[in-house]
Order: structure tokens, then sequence, then C-alpha cells
């Protein structure tokens, strides 16, 4: 029999007396729940122990009146009381870098793709959580150019010419000049996608370039979170209109249709309908930009529905530059959703636009293409009539994006599942992309100036047609990938695994063995990870991953993996052999629930023990060929909200966090969705309801157990998915008994945001790392000061190791590199490279003038150079540098540089090697060899190596200052 017992809070903070035995109250459940009664938890169980605890809420409960556990407000200070003496900042770590290692394989959801006017050269791409990328070579190479803004968001783009009458030239920009340098001089950037996932990110308004990319500035609309459209008047570059979708979660009058005639100073809503209802498209008449085509949306989005469609949605038109509008109703729907329209360049009387619609009734089955009223629409003049010419309409929430030709009218794209094209008109639809790129299209751009090029964009990244679609040229060499969960191992190098948003699971080497410096012969270097070194595992959209640590080596090589929904498999990487581990109820019972996300975990004391969490907690022994539950329905059970039908997607009442301890086993913790956090300490025998009323409903993210304390466990927490977007991190000391708000001065969006992931420093319990819908946040103190690691406004050149402005869903320190390993949701992995440093910025380190940090145990490492050649178009991330890491801190400028003296065991210098004497941290690489004065190479490996054991790193600054470490030098092997 499983119990739960609660902590129940109240609306007063009461002074727990030391020494009061009273026992839990008893309490009533809801009907039908056969589960055995919830006991509150007494004012002794705030102070008590965690066995004793769960010991007396698993009793039988007298009637006592519960003390309410409050989260404090205020930011921890350190343990000893005082604040860090030097609080370390990102131009303190400039020396450092985060290194991508992809994969490119598959790229992220491509929100919106754009060619430059006049050079098909020339196009943008538009990532959903990844940014936008630029070339000037039809793909051969891009670029990221938005990387120093606050969001990766983006939802559409739009490029314009600046004419020579343009007023925003410089005076002394030469008149002869401007037709040619105004060509795709002014990019226009709308931010937060418009495809309404249930990961869907947000943005932070609209900018704009007016050098081409160069640089952008923000030109606000923040509230408006979800721009799917713009368009630029091409008579004057400065007069654009944004298609506002509004908040995806939240009711919000910031949504409609936006103008802006004065260059972004100010802008005017011109359609608004109401505070559900956005605008999804936007297009222009080319002949006479005054004539302005919209649709109108209605959606709203919850962690458990997606709700869409109106009679106030529908295409409008204008002809007065959006002063007075009419909506088209004739041929068309009365009740609409998302509509997409496109307009023909030579005649711009005809419009085409698909429209979904759900009168009538939706199809047989929930990914039915076909609409009873809803599809393809047809205009030939200018919108007074419409006809119906199809009825393919193909998952409108997600797609509905069309495309005409500029020359032919008869040649129609549509974009869905797949991309669907039509040489009568829209009348009939033959398959275009034949199954082989990517499916889950959402951008598809016909070059104006050659109509059988095609750029196509996916959840799979970027295609390129050059024959109207009868072949396409897949581009891989931008890594856009999405991932929810990020694992590694043990090997050596180490290995990384990591599921994405409609990629599956795939695994690839930290480093490899290709030298990490320049080939001297052919001027190619530092090839480190390729796409070639990616390893698909699993498909479906992957999830959580983990690899087993404990088996003996060679034997076997188990890696568990999941799609969504809660379909965990196993899969043995030395034999092949797999296995679903999903588990499934008895015929008769009631179904079980899995989220989206949902959360699994090898067990750290036995690796053949799996926890898996549903609307249950799940034991799965024997590498999950056995399983049980071992806890009751853990969310709060709401009947309306866990009724919904399609994708998984919208699944409600699960868990979506949970977590052991390190120190105890069976000592469980588990979150789910609609704010419930439980802790058991018996392996499911008996379960505490601990949360806070802080939490107030809100998504647990992310639970943290201490790997220092057992009763100490942080907590990320997602509110976006009930509109609120304030980042919470909290922490308690005592199993739950009591909480800490930990946030700090960790910033609202559009700088952080929602908190998806909190971890602790294997080294130092005051270091946490936290990671945000903007990218990834450290704080040495436990939440008294959070310090960005990614990039925006304030963290470009010259200030400290830089994310790009992306949502980090997870991060892993690695138990024996300590490197930190990053998981993001729109740029692939990054890993920052021994991150020991970051555990060991103590306020004492801080306060020294100048400190060595423990360096890590080195190995030598061969090297080899990149077998074969390669262009521009080849993804490759670096190696890191060989040898030991060493690694200083300077506390003020010195103008000497420092000097770094490596002596044997025996006190013989072996090298000394140089480095900066300015303020900050500080990383000199040792390849592990002698000075080459002495150096006698052998012929066996090519190179000479010190010998193995433990050198003396003494780094000296001046006179002065002097500070030692050392390092282990290890056997090669």
């Amino acid at each position: 029999m499983v119990h739960i017992s609660r902590v129940v809070s109240s609306l007063s903070i009461v002074v727990i007396a030391a020494g009061c035995t009273a026992a839990p109250k008893a309490l009533s459940v809801s009907p039908g729940h056969d589960e055995p009664a919830i006991a509150r938890r007494a004012e002794a169980d705030a102070v008590a122990p965690l066995d004793q605890t769960l010991r007396r809420a698993s009793a039988s409960a007298s009637e006592t009146r519960v003390a309410r556990t409050v989260a404090s407000t205020h930011p921890l200070t350190q343990p000893s009381g005082h604040p860090l003496a030097r609080p370390l900042t990102r131009t303190d770590l400039r020396d450092f870098a985060f290194r991508p290692i992809g994969p490119a394989n598959m790229g992220g959801r491509v929100a919106d793709l754009a060619f430059a006017p006049g050079n098909d050269a020339t196009f943008y791409v538009g990532f959903a959580t990844g940014g936008v990328f630029k070339t000037t070579n039809r793909g051969t190479s891009l670029s990221p150019i938005f990387d120093d803004q606050h969001t990766g968001s983006i939802g559409a783009i739009a490029v314009a010419d600046a004419p020579e009458s343009w007023p925003g030239w410089a005076d002394d920009d030469a008149i002869e000049d401007r037709a040619e340098a105004g060509k795709g001089k002014i990019v226009w950037v709308g931010t937060g996608e418009g495809n309404n996932r249930n990961s869907s990110s947000w943005g932070h308004g609209v900018y704009r370039s007016t050098d081409g990319g160069g640089s952008f500035e923000h030109l606000g609309l923040e509230a408006t979170h979800n721009i799917p459209q713009l368009a630029a008047d091409p008579r004057d570059p400065d007069v654009c209109y944004v298609a506002a979708l509004g908040p995806l979660w939240n009711e919000s009058s910031d949504r409609g249709l936006y103008k802006t005639t004065d260059g972004g100073a100010t802008w005017s809503n011109v359609l608004a309908i109401d505070n559900t209802t956005g605008c999804c498209d936007v297009v222009l008449d080319p002949d006479n930009p005054d004539t302005v085509y919209a649709a109108m949306y209605t959606r709203i989005r919850t962690a458990w529905s997606y709700t869409s469609g109106s009679e106030q949605g529908g295409i409008y038109k204008s002809t007065d530059g959006g002063a007075t509008w009419t909506k088209l109703t004739n041929g068309l729907p009365n009740r609409t959703s998302r509509i997409g329209m496109s307009i023909h360049r030579s005649d711009p009387r005809i419009l085409v636009a698909v429209v979904a619609s759900d009168e009538g009734g939706w199809g047989t089955e929930p990914f039915d293409n076909f609409s009873r009223v809803g599809g393809v629409f047809r205009t030939e003049d200018g919108g007074e009539t419409w006809e119906r010419v199809s009825p393919l309409a193909p998952r409108a929430f997600y797609f509905s994006r069309i495309a005409i030709d500029p020359v032919d009218p008869d040649r129609v794209y549509l974009p869905g599942w797949t991309v669907y094209t039509s040489d009568d008109g829209g009348r009939t639809f033959a398959n275009a992309t034949n199954k082989k790129p990517h499916v889950d299209i959402h951008a598809f751009e016909i070059n104006p100036d050659d109509t059988d090029h095609l750029l196509m964009g996916t959840d799979g990244g970027i295609y390129q047609s050059f024959d109207r679609g009868s072949t396409w040229q897949y581009i891989d060499s931008v890594a856009a990938g999405q991932f929810y969960n990020i694992g590694v191992d043990l090997s050596e190098p180490y290995r990384v695994a990591g599921g994405l948003q409609d990629n599956g699971t795939w695994m690839a080497p930290s480093r490899t063995m290709w030298n990490s410096g320049p080939d001297p012969f052919m001027g190619t270097g530092n090839v480190g990870v390729t796409n070639h070194d990616w390893r698909f595992i699993s498909g479906g959209d992957g999830f959580g991953v983990a690899f087993e640590l404990g088996h003996p080596e060679g034997e076997h090589d188990y890696f568990y993996s999941e799609s969504q929904g809660g379909y965990l498999g196993r899969v043995d990487l030395t034999t092949g052999e797999r296995r679903q581990l999903r588990p499934s109820p008895k015929e008769g019972e009631q179904a079980f629930r899995f989220n989206w996300n949902a959360p699994f975990f090898i067990s750290p004391h036995d690796h053949t023990t799996l926890y898996l969490g549903g609307n249950h907690v799940f034991k799965l022994t024997q590498r999950g060929e056995r399983w049980v539950k071992i806890s009751p329905d853990l969310s709060t059970q709401v009947v309306e909200k866990i009724t919904t039908v399609g994708s998984d997607a919208e699944t409600h009442g699960t868990l979506v966090s949970l977590a052991e301890s390190e120190l105890a086993a069976g000592l469980l913790w588990a979150g789910t969705d609609d704010g419930r956090i439980h802790l058991t300490s018996t392996d499911g025998g008996s379960w505490t309801d601990v949360t806070p009323d802080t939490v107030a409903g809100r998504y647990i993210s992310k639970i943290e157990p201490s790997r220092f304390d057992r009763d100490t466990v942080y907590v990320a927490i997602d509110g976006h998915r009930s509109g609120n977007y304030q980042p919470t991190v909290l922490m308690t000391e005592d199993a739950g008994a009591t909480w800490t708000d930990i946030t700090g001065d960790l910033p609202a969006a559009p700088a952080g945001g929602c908190v998806k992931v909190v971890r602790e420093d294997r080294q130092n319990p005051n270091v946490l790392y936290c990671g945000t819908e903007r990218g990834l946040f450290v704080t040495l103190d436990r939440g008294g000061h959070w310090m960005s690691l990614s990039g925006g406004p304030e963290g470009q050149v010259d200030h400290g190791p830089t994310l790009p402005p992306v949502p980090v869903d997870d991060i892993v320190q690695h138990p024996r590199t300590l490197d930190l390993v990053v998981g993001t949701h729109g740029r692939s992995i990054f890993i920052l490279d021994d991150a020991s440093f970051f555990g060991q910025c103590t306020p004492e380190v801080l306060d020294a003038d100048l400190h060595a940090f423990e360096t890590q145990p080195a190995r030598p490492r061969l090297e080899f150079w990149y077998d074969g050649f390669y262009g521009d178009n080849f993804f490759t991330a670096p190696n890191p540098a060989a040898g030991a890491q060493i690694t200083y801190f300077v506390k003020e400028d010195h103008y000497d540089g420092a000097s770094i003296k490596i002596a044997d065991s025996a006190g013989n210098t072996v090298l000394t090697l140089s480095g900066p004497g300015r303020a900050g941290l500080h990383r000199v690489a040792w390849d592990l060899q002698a000075d080459p004065k002495t150096r006698i190479v052998d012929p066996a490996v090519g190179v000479e190596f010190v010998d193995p054991g433990a050198y003396t790193v003494k780094v000296t600054i001046g006179d002065d200052l002097e500070s030692e470490t050392s390092v282990e030098v290890l056997p090669l092997r």
C-alpha cells in the first residue's frame, strides 16, 4: 500500500517551536480516489530529520493544526554569511569559450526564409529557436548574424532595398553609388515563431538592420511574443507591416496587424480584433502596396489543450494602407483557423490561400490532411470572390503556408508534412519531395528572379532546389538542433548523446583524434567533431537519454533513449539488440499518462534499475525487463485537463521531473506539470507532498538533489504555460519542510526568462548552473548573484564565453573531466572544457592577488591530420587543446605577463610557458611535452611526451606574485 502525506500551506508565517511533537492531521481525498488518505504534516515535521518526518507522515494521524512552510524571497548568502569579496564577471572569463560539437546532420525547425532582392546568392534563414543566419554564396556557408540580440526565437524575415531617396542614407553616401549599395540593405526581423507548438518559444518584438544584417536595432513590440510574418513596402523600407499573432499561452491585447511608417520609431495597431485573435499572415499588392491582405487567427494554448478557430478570424483587405478594412467572405468559410496566403507577382488580382476551418467537423482522425469545409482557395479578382479548389489543408496549426509561382499562376506549392505541388492552380496536388527531405515544412520561398530556385525550411533544417523541386540539396552545415535532454558516459573521450525535437536521438564523441592545430602542409586545421562522428540511435521526437555506466567494459554497451509519450527503449550498442520498455496497464485498468517529455533515469545506486515518470512513478528492474508502479497518481488529477487527443503534446497531469539522491538509495523526488512536488525515502513505500505555495500550479521543470546533503534539493520552475514568464529557482535544506527562493537577480525575459534546468556543481555546493529560455547562467553563492554565460547585447566581444541567446534545456557536468556540457534547444550542444574553476571560485580565491587552480589529470594524446579534403560547406567543430589545461586567476591588471614554470618531481624545470597578466581568469595549455630544445622524438609515436607522474606548476607575475599548483600526467595508452 502506498501512502501520501502532504505539507499544507496557509497564508501566514508561523514560528515553529522546538520540541513540538504533534502528529499529522488526516484529510479526506477526492471521491473515487483509490489511494490512502493524504495526511498533513504537523509543525514538528518542519524541523524533524527526514526519516523521522517521513515515518510520521505515513502513520495514522491525530488532528493538529499545521504551520505553513514559507518560501523566503531573500537570496541566500554564503555559508560564511558574507557576499563574495570580488564578484566574478564575464570579462574575467574572456579567455574561455564554449566549444560547439554539433550535430548539423539535422537542423532545427526553420521558421522563415528570405531572398535578398536582386541577388539570389544571398538569402537569410530564421530558425524557430536558433537565430538568424545569412549566406552570400547560395548556402555554401552560412553565418549567424543575430547572436548579439536578446532572443534566438525567429518568426519572420523581410528584406528590402533602400532606394536612392531613402532618408536613412548618410550624408557622405555618394548618390551615384546608392542604387547598387541599397540592394537588400534593409532587413526586418520579427521574433517569436508562429508555429504554435507546445515547445514553441517567444520573441522580443521587431528588429531592423540597415546594413544588410551587419547590425540590428530593436524597435519594440516586445509584448507581441509571436510574429509569423512581415511585409515591407517595396517603395519605402521605413514602412513595414507586422503580423503579430500574440502570446500563445495567455490572452493579451498585444496582437493584430501593426504598421510603422517611420522605420519602427512608432507603431499603430491597424487591425485589432480581440485578446485571442492575432494576425498570422500579411501580403502586399506588389503593384500597389497600399493594398494589403491580412489573415486573422484565433488561438490559445494551455498545458492540456490547444483551441483555435473563430468567426472573428478570416481574410481582411485594405486598399488604403490599413486605414480601413473589409472582411472577405464570398466563397470563404464563416469560421476559420490558421490561414496562409500568397499573391501572384505578375497579376496581383490572383491570390491563393490555405484556410483551416472546423465547420462541419474536422477529418476522420486527428492528423487528417483534408478539411470538410476548409482547404485551398483561389481568387482572380482581388478577393471579391473565392473558389475552393482543393480540400487539402495539412495540420493547419503547425503549417498553413502556401506559395504561388511569381511567373506561372498555375504553379502552386503547399507545404505540410511534405511539399505538395500543383500545376492546375491548386486543384490537384502531387508530392514534390518524394519522401527524401525531412518532414514538416514551415518555410518555403521561390526565387523571384529564377523560379526554378526554391528554398525550403523544415523541422530538420534547410533545403534548396534548382529544378522546381524535382531534386533537393540539403544544407548540413548549421548546427541548429533542438535538444531536450542530454547525457554523457565515462569513455575516453567520453560520448555525448541527446534527444531532439522531431529528430530522434543521436550520439557522438566529445572530441576526435584529429589534430587540434593547423596542418602545416595543407593549411587546413582544427577538424574536430564532424557530422560523420554523429550516430543516429533512435527515432521519433527524442527526449531523455542515459548510458549504463556500471557494466564490465567491452561486455555490453547498454544505452537508453526515449521518444515522446514515455516510449522508453534500450539498445545494446555492441550487439544492436533493442527492447521497448514502456509500462502498460492490464486490460480493464485505467490508462497510464506520460508527458510529451517524460522523465527517466538510471539509479545511481544500481545500474540495472531505472525509474520512469508517468502519472505514476514506475520502477524498472533487470534493465527494464520487469516493472512495478511505486506511487499513486501524483498529479492534481483534474479530469477535464487529462482527456486530450493527439500527439501526446497536450497529455497533462503527469510527472515531468524525477530524481534520486546520490546519497541515499530510494530517496526519490518527483515533480509534475501541474505544480506538485513529492518525495519518498522508502523507494515508493510512502510519499509526501512538499509543494510550497509559491509554485502556484506551475511546471516543475527540473529537480536536482544535492550531492553534498541528502536533505538539500534545488527545483527549477517554468510558468510560461500558464502565462507566467518570470524565472523561479527554489531550494530546500530540510527535505521540503521549508523552501527558499534563490532566484535572486536571475533576469526575467528578455535577458533570462523561465527556468528549464538547474544543476549543482560537482565540487562546490554554492555553485549552481541554470538554463533558461534565453541561455545559461551561473551563481557562485547559491543565487546571491547570477552571471549570464550567453549572448545578447551585454555579452559580446571581450566579455567572456558566450552561448547564443537560445533556450538551454539541459546541463550536465562530466563526473571525471568536470566539463560543462550544455544542451540547447536551437543550436545543438556546446562544451566548456574543464569548468572545474567555477567550483574552485571561493571568496578566498577571488580575493587573492594571484591564484593557480587545481588542474585536472592529463593524458598524452596522439593526434592525426584529417584524412581527406573538404570545402566550406563541411561542418566541423574544434577539438579541445591537447594536454593539461593550466588555469589561474589575476585580481588586478598587471603589465607584466605571467610566467608558468613546470617542474618534475626532482625539481627540474621541464618547460616554461607564458600567459596574460591582465585581470581575470586565464588558461594556458601544456601539451605534455618538454622544452623543444631537450626533446628526443620517439620514432614509435612521432613525439616525446614527459614521463607519467606529478608535476609542479608555478605561476608568477613580476617579483611579488606567485601561486603554485600541480598536474598529474597519466600514461599514454
